[in-house]
């Protein structure tokens, strides 16, 4: 298994024609032993990889093998781990599509295994919980997410389940079991049904302080990984007023974890077939890790994880190239002004430009290939657009990546040069309630992989055409500032791509 240990993990690199299946699914994270397990889904088995930093990851190893076309879990997929007095329960979704329409026998049912140090695992052959057709409607019956919870004082079990009697398309639920011992359980009930999505998948549920939260992936319109908030775990749940989603539309199948003190979002970024920006979205991709953050509002932001900014140590000369629009270099307000004139754009200078009649760059940086971008921008009222540029090329601009921050309409996009109306490409975008005239903004590419974060903001992407080239800063009919601006490149530049 040739896997990337770099930042954004995958079992094998990505070749065009690659089968599906062949890249990670639906993480399940869990914390042990001072470190980070991820199980996924690969090759339709069930895979775990440890990392201690989101960044170095061990070898891959297989947890459970699938069984024949015969057995249930012909194909193993996704669950979660709980422990209890030193045995660990993995339950687990056994898919079998040649069951499709035969009585007595299920498409999918519930699974479960069991291990004592969290490398050997037994499947519990005795253990089968098929669909409730009692309280729900088949097929929809995976996805188990078992916890604790401490205000039942019982194990709970999410599944993701259809309402018996609900509207075609539009009955993804909840559902909701209990147990007093993490071996019988019994039907709780239904939490949350908005009638809105044809399932609720890969549900997660956990509280900070006093605010319970909900996770959940839907792919009614396209792949989205949302969440609802409650003041308890009954609901009733209530979907935040601005904006209910943790990235963008390339984000998929999150679940968290915690050490205790940090809570992360661990879901997968999608590839496009063929390693195209002309292919379609296909099912599985790359690790893509955030951490979340708690508003005072009891909203939900994310950042990039400490562990990960802290590996770019090696900070890029930055260089001043007026390239279109007005540009001026000034000293930063309140700094002094001990920085050299080979490395200037590090909070003691900063660079203003305008274009009023539309859009002007100046270049800042060449950037390498494993790279994190900081900046931090200020723009003046009335500006149209600005932001960062990068995986720039040529002297006429012929290729380049961009950040759009949209002030006057609470939007960041990612867009890239060559769009056709042939290649149905469109522009990767988000809300984001912009508070002010200035965000700090941060980048991470590798090969085609890009990940932003504006303020506590995700927005990821992949631009399979782009090459390292340079990065800097533009504005479109306005002014902006870079008060900070540094280009840094990670500790394994050397990985292959």
């Amino acid at each position: 298994m040739k896997s990337c240990n770099y930042i954004f993990y995958t079992p094998e690199y990505q070749y065009p024609g690659m089968p599906h299946g062949e890249m990670c699914g639906d993480l399940m994270p869990c914390w042990h032993d001072g470190k980070y397990v991820f199980l996924f889904l690969y090759k339709y088995c069930i895979y775990a990889v440890e990392t201690a930093d989101f960044v170095h990851y061990s070898d891959a190893r297989l947890v459970l093998r699938n069984g024949t076309p015969d057995e249930q879990d012909w194909h193993a997929a996704t669950g979660s781990i709980c422990e209890k007095n030193g045995t660990y329960y993995f339950y687990y979704t056994g898919f079998c599509e040649g069951n499709r329409g035969k009585e007595g026998r299920y498409e999918q049912a519930i699974l479960r295994a069991y291990s004592t140090d969290m490398l050997h695992w037994q499947k519990d052959t005795g253990f089968f919980m098929a669909p409730d057709e009692e309280h729900y409607m088949p097929p929809h019956w995976r996805d188990p997410h078992v916890f604790w919870n401490e205000s039942l004082k019982k194990y709970c079990m999410l599944v993701t389940a259809c309402e018996r009697d609900g509207a075609v398309q539009r009955s993804g639920c909840t559902a909701v079991y209990v147990s007093d011992d993490i071996l019988e359980w019994e039907h709780y009930r239904t939490i949350c049904s908005p009638r809105i999505y044809p399932t609720m998948e890969c549900q997660d549920c956990f509280r900070m302080g006093d605010t319970w939260y909900l996770t959940y992936s839907s792919y009614e319109k396209q792949w989205e990984t949302r969440y609802k908030t409650a003041s308890s775990f009954e609901g009733p749940w209530k979907t935040p007023p601005f904006d209910d989603k943790f990235d963008g539309r390339d984000f998929y199948a999150a679940k968290t974890v915690s050490d205790g003190t940090h809570r992360y979002l661990v879901g997968w970024q999608s590839i496009r077939k063929d390693c195209s920006d002309h292919g379609r979205y296909i099912w599985g991709g790359n690790v893509l890790v955030h951490e979340l953050v708690q508003r005072k509002d009891g909203t939900l932001g994310v950042k990039l994880p400490d562990t990960i900014r802290s590996s770019f140590r090696n900070r890029k000369n930055c260089v001043f190239e007026k390239m279109q629009g007005l540009w001026t270099k000034e000293k930063g307000a309140g700094r002094d002004d001990s920085r050299t004139e080979e490395n200037p754009l590090t909070g003691d200078m900063s660079f203003r430009g305008s274009a009023y009649d539309g859009f002007g760059w100046a270049r800042l940086s060449s950037m390498p290939n494993v790279c994190m971008i900081h900046a931090v921008l200020t723009w003046e009222e009335g500006t149209q657009a600005a932001g960062v540029m990068f995986h720039t090329e040529g002297d006429r601009l012929e290729h380049w990546c961009q950040l759009r921050l949209e002030p006057q309409h609470n939007r960041i996009c990612l867009e890239r040069s060559g769009k056709t109306e042939l290649d149905q490409y469109f522009d990767e975008e988000r809300s984001v309630k912009f508070e002010g005239t200035s965000a700090e903004i941060t980048i991470l590419t590798s090969n085609e992989i890009i990940v932003a974060y504006v303020n506590d903001t995700a927005l990821s992407g992949r631009c399979y055409a782009a090459k390292p080239g340079s990065a800097g800063v533009f504005v479109e009919y306005g002014m902006v500032r870079a008060d900070v601006f540094e280009v840094y490149e990670g500790e394994c530049e050397n990985i292959p791509g």
